[in-house]
């Protein structure tokens, strides 16, 4: 597999990782998670769904948080920006409740490994779209290499924030580009992964900026394990943000 160029880490996203909410997250919360997860994946039958939370790939806050949302508030049209162990669970939901699912992988190498793993469906797209270079926000980023966002007009009720590959600062901003047109304004929810870092930070910060500029009424909150999710959502689902404290 090809090696992804390393990114210099921001002394910043240094000191996120050692706050009290990220050392709770890695030592007490990510074992909790990581139970429930198991114990909800049987209750629902899905207990033969093989993953693996650990590494740099999807951790069991992550997942968490994602079952969590596709069982309780049933989305029917999602994006998946990068796939991995979360495709996993996207795809099975899409299959078995007639979703629409649009995953976006620019990694080739990683695209055929994962091609044959993930469930199909009808309105199951898995595409191949490799970086090329846009500008958005005034700053030029490595975007998918697909006209697909801009040319359908398909309303997400979850996005899925955990690709490209992060960038030093205002990491994955592209996503920027297609907000609010990709977005039900009163039905949306957004999921940021490894959003201790500087540069996913940058990036929600600019999301904010956008949904008030709009108009667009939001709530925010994280999730806390081995590493952060930020989940930004619709007012409507602000009823989220409580089950989710750590203190």
């Amino acid at each position: 597999m090809p090696r992804q160029p390393r990114i210099p880490i921001h002394p910043a996203s240094i000191l996120k990782h050692l706050s009290p909410s990220m050392l709770y997250g890695r030592f007490v919360k990510e074992s909790q998670y990581l139970a429930s997860l198991h114990y909800n994946l049987q209750a629902v039958g899905w207990q033969d769904l093989v993953f693996f939370p650990d590494g740099f790939g999807g951790n069991a806050s992550f997942l968490y948080l994602l079952f969590k949302v596709l069982y309780n508030e049933k989305p029917q049209t999602i994006l998946e920006l990068g796939s991995g162990q979360s495709t996993f669970f996207t795809s099975r939901y899409a299959k078995e409740n007639n979703a629409t699912l649009l995953i976006l992988e620019d990694n080739s190498y990683w695209y055929e490994l994962f091609q044959s793993k993930i469930f199909t469906g009808e309105k199951i797209r898995y595409v191949l779209a490799p970086l090329t270079e846009i500008r958005v926000q005034k700053k030029k980023r490595r975007w998918y290499n697909t006209t697909l966002l801009q040319d359908e007009d398909t309303r997400y009720q979850l996005i899925i924030v955990d690709g490209p590959p992060g960038d030093y600062r205002f990491s994955r901003l592209g996503i920027l580009a297609f907000i609010p047109k990709i977005i039900d304004p009163a039905n949306f929810i957004i999921i940021f992964d490894d959003s201790a870092r500087k540069g996913e930070r940058d990036t929600i910060s600019r999301l904010g900026r956008i949904l008030r500029q709009n108009k667009i009424p939001y709530c925010k909150f994280h999730v806390y394990g081995s590493k952060r999710q930020t989940c930004i959502a619709s007012k409507r689902y602000s009823y989220i943000s409580t089950q989710w404290c750590l203190f």
